[in-house]
Formats: structure tokens, sequence, C-alpha cells
């Protein structure tokens, strides 16, 4: 009976190895799948921010430019040398160079950061502050002066662009040059 026991227990021994074995060898393929999946959720998020992130820049871009031609067009009117126009034109133009600027700020302002950039939002908000904040000072500071320099209000667009350079390097995507896009 002895010579019976041990091999009995030897064979059990080895089934329940086995079973262990085999139980781990299900939990590591869990695990693999629960990777994979989270790594696939992640790229999913990643290329939807990336998304989102391109059609908001798009978006500030369209909000700004909508209003901001009698700006530019008051600048190069004040700056013709040939042509100039009178006071009274400059002093319309100003006006409505003014009015645009506060337009644009509370364009600005108005605007939803999305759902998608939520992660992001309070970067976001602070760089759309900067530059509501940019054609506040504008809109109150404008010369009449033909070299008339912006200092403060274009600070505070640097410092709009430098913020979202940060969410887009964060991102994964190269800084966007708003300048580039917003000033005519």
């Amino acid at each position: 009976m002895k010579k019976l026991l041990v091999p009995f227990i030897l064979l059990s021994m080895s089934l329940f190895i086995a079973a262990c074995n085999s139980e781990g060898s299900t939990e590591e393929k869990d695990t693999e799948k629960n990777t994979e999946a989270t790594e696939e959720e992640a790229k999913s998020d990643e290329t939807e921010m990336k998304s989102a992130l391109l059609d908001y820049q798009m978006e500030i871009i369209n909000t700004v430019n909508a209003n901001d031609s009698a700006i530019y067009a008051f600048e190069a009117a004040k700056a013709k040398e040939e042509d100039k126009p009178s006071d009274e034109e400059i002093e319309k133009l100003k006006t409505d160079a003014e009015a645009a600027a506060k337009t644009v700020a509370e364009d600005v302002h108005a605007l939803e950061v999305p759902a998608a950039l939520d992660s992001k939002k309070e970067e976001i908000q602070g760089a759309l502050d900067d530059l509501a904040k940019s054609y506040e000072t504008r809109a109150a500071n404008l010369s009449d002066e033909a070299n008339a320099e912006y200092t403060e209000s274009d600070e505070q667009f640097a410092a709009f662009e430098e913020k979202m350079a940060a969410v887009y390097e964060e991102a994964g995507l190269t800084k966007p040059s708003f300048t580039a896009d917003i000033v005519d």
C-alpha cells in the first residue's frame, strides 16, 4: 500500500502544480488584454485631445478674425504717407477699431472650452483670458501716432501664445503661431 501512496501523492502534486500554473497563465492573459485595452483607450483619448485642440485653435482664430479687421484698417490708415485720411476719418477709424477690439475681447470671453479638453481647461482658460485682455488693452490704448507701440497688449498676447504652446506641447503637438493666423 505504501508503494501506491507515493505515486498517488506525486501525481496529486503534479496536478496541483499544473493547475496553479494554468491559473497564472490565465491571469497573465487577462492582464495582457487589460493592458492592451488601456493602451488603446489612452491612444484614442490622446488622438481625441489632439483633434479637439486643432479644432479649437481654428475656432479661436475665426472668432478673433471675424471682428479684428477694423483694428488693422486703423493702424494702416494712420501709417500712410500718401493719401493720408483726414483727421475726421482717422477718428472714425479709431472709434471703429476700439469697438472691434472690445467685440473681439467679448467674443473670446464667450468661447467655451470643449469637453474633450477638460483636462486642460484651466490652462486654456488662462490663455484665453490673456488674449481677451490683450484686445481690451489695445482698445483702451489706441493711439493716433503712426508708429505707436502697444507693448502691454503685445505682452498679453505673447502670454496667451506661451500658455497655449505649453498645452500643445504637452499633448505632443507642435506649438502653434497664433500671431501668424490672427494678425492680418
